[in-house]
């Protein structure tokens, strides 16, 4: 889902983004990208977040991710590499918990942007309400955001996946 693109082109889009990042500074200006994917699942709260600690088989459920290795504990501070399928290996750092309903994580990209993914989950009557936040933060994060092929349709696939796979019985 994230970055197809080789390291000359990734330098050359970061080149462009800190040119565009002085320019910006001098406006006082700052820009943010932002894509959201909801869904519903039967499944309760508890056991969506069990998929979320079950990082070796997000795979099963996220099909644009390769793979997400936490160094570590599910906690604030705790650092990793994950791969988008077709793409590099990033290092991200946990930056939020809230054992149950939500966590975060941050992706740097160069020394001006990162990739911020936000997970909540809302428990509701029937189920859980289950939504992604895929930010891009930086100077002209929409640019690097359509250079790294950001779409809304997979990121909508993602979190439907998940909310199927809640469903399921044959990953316990």
């Amino acid at each position: 889902m994230f970055i197809f693109w080789n390291n000359g082109q990734l330098l050359d889009i970061f080149h462009k983004c800190a040119y565009n990042k002085r320019a910006y500074e001098k406006e006082g200006l700052a820009f943010m990208w932002t894509l959201t994917a909801t869904a519903r699942t039967r499944a309760a709260a508890s056991r969506v977040w069990a998929i979320y600690c079950d990082v070796a088989n997000w795979p099963r459920w996220d099909h644009g991710m390769a793979f997400y290795w936490p160094d570590g504990p599910f906690v604030v501070g705790t650092a990793g590499t994950l791969q988008p399928v077709g793409g590099p290996e990033l290092p991200f750092t946990i930056t939020y918990v809230e054992e149950g309903r939500r966590f975060d994580d941050r992706t740097p990209l160069g020394p001006d942007h990162a990739i911020i993914a936000r997970h909540e989950l809302t428990p509701l009557a029937s189920g859980t309400q289950i939504t992604h936040i895929i930010e891009i933060e930086g100077p002209d994060a929409e640019f690097l955001a359509q250079q790294m092929d950001f779409k809304q349709e997979e990121l909508n696939d993602t979190v439907a996946h998940l909310a199927r796979y809640a469903e399921e019985d044959n990953h316990d």
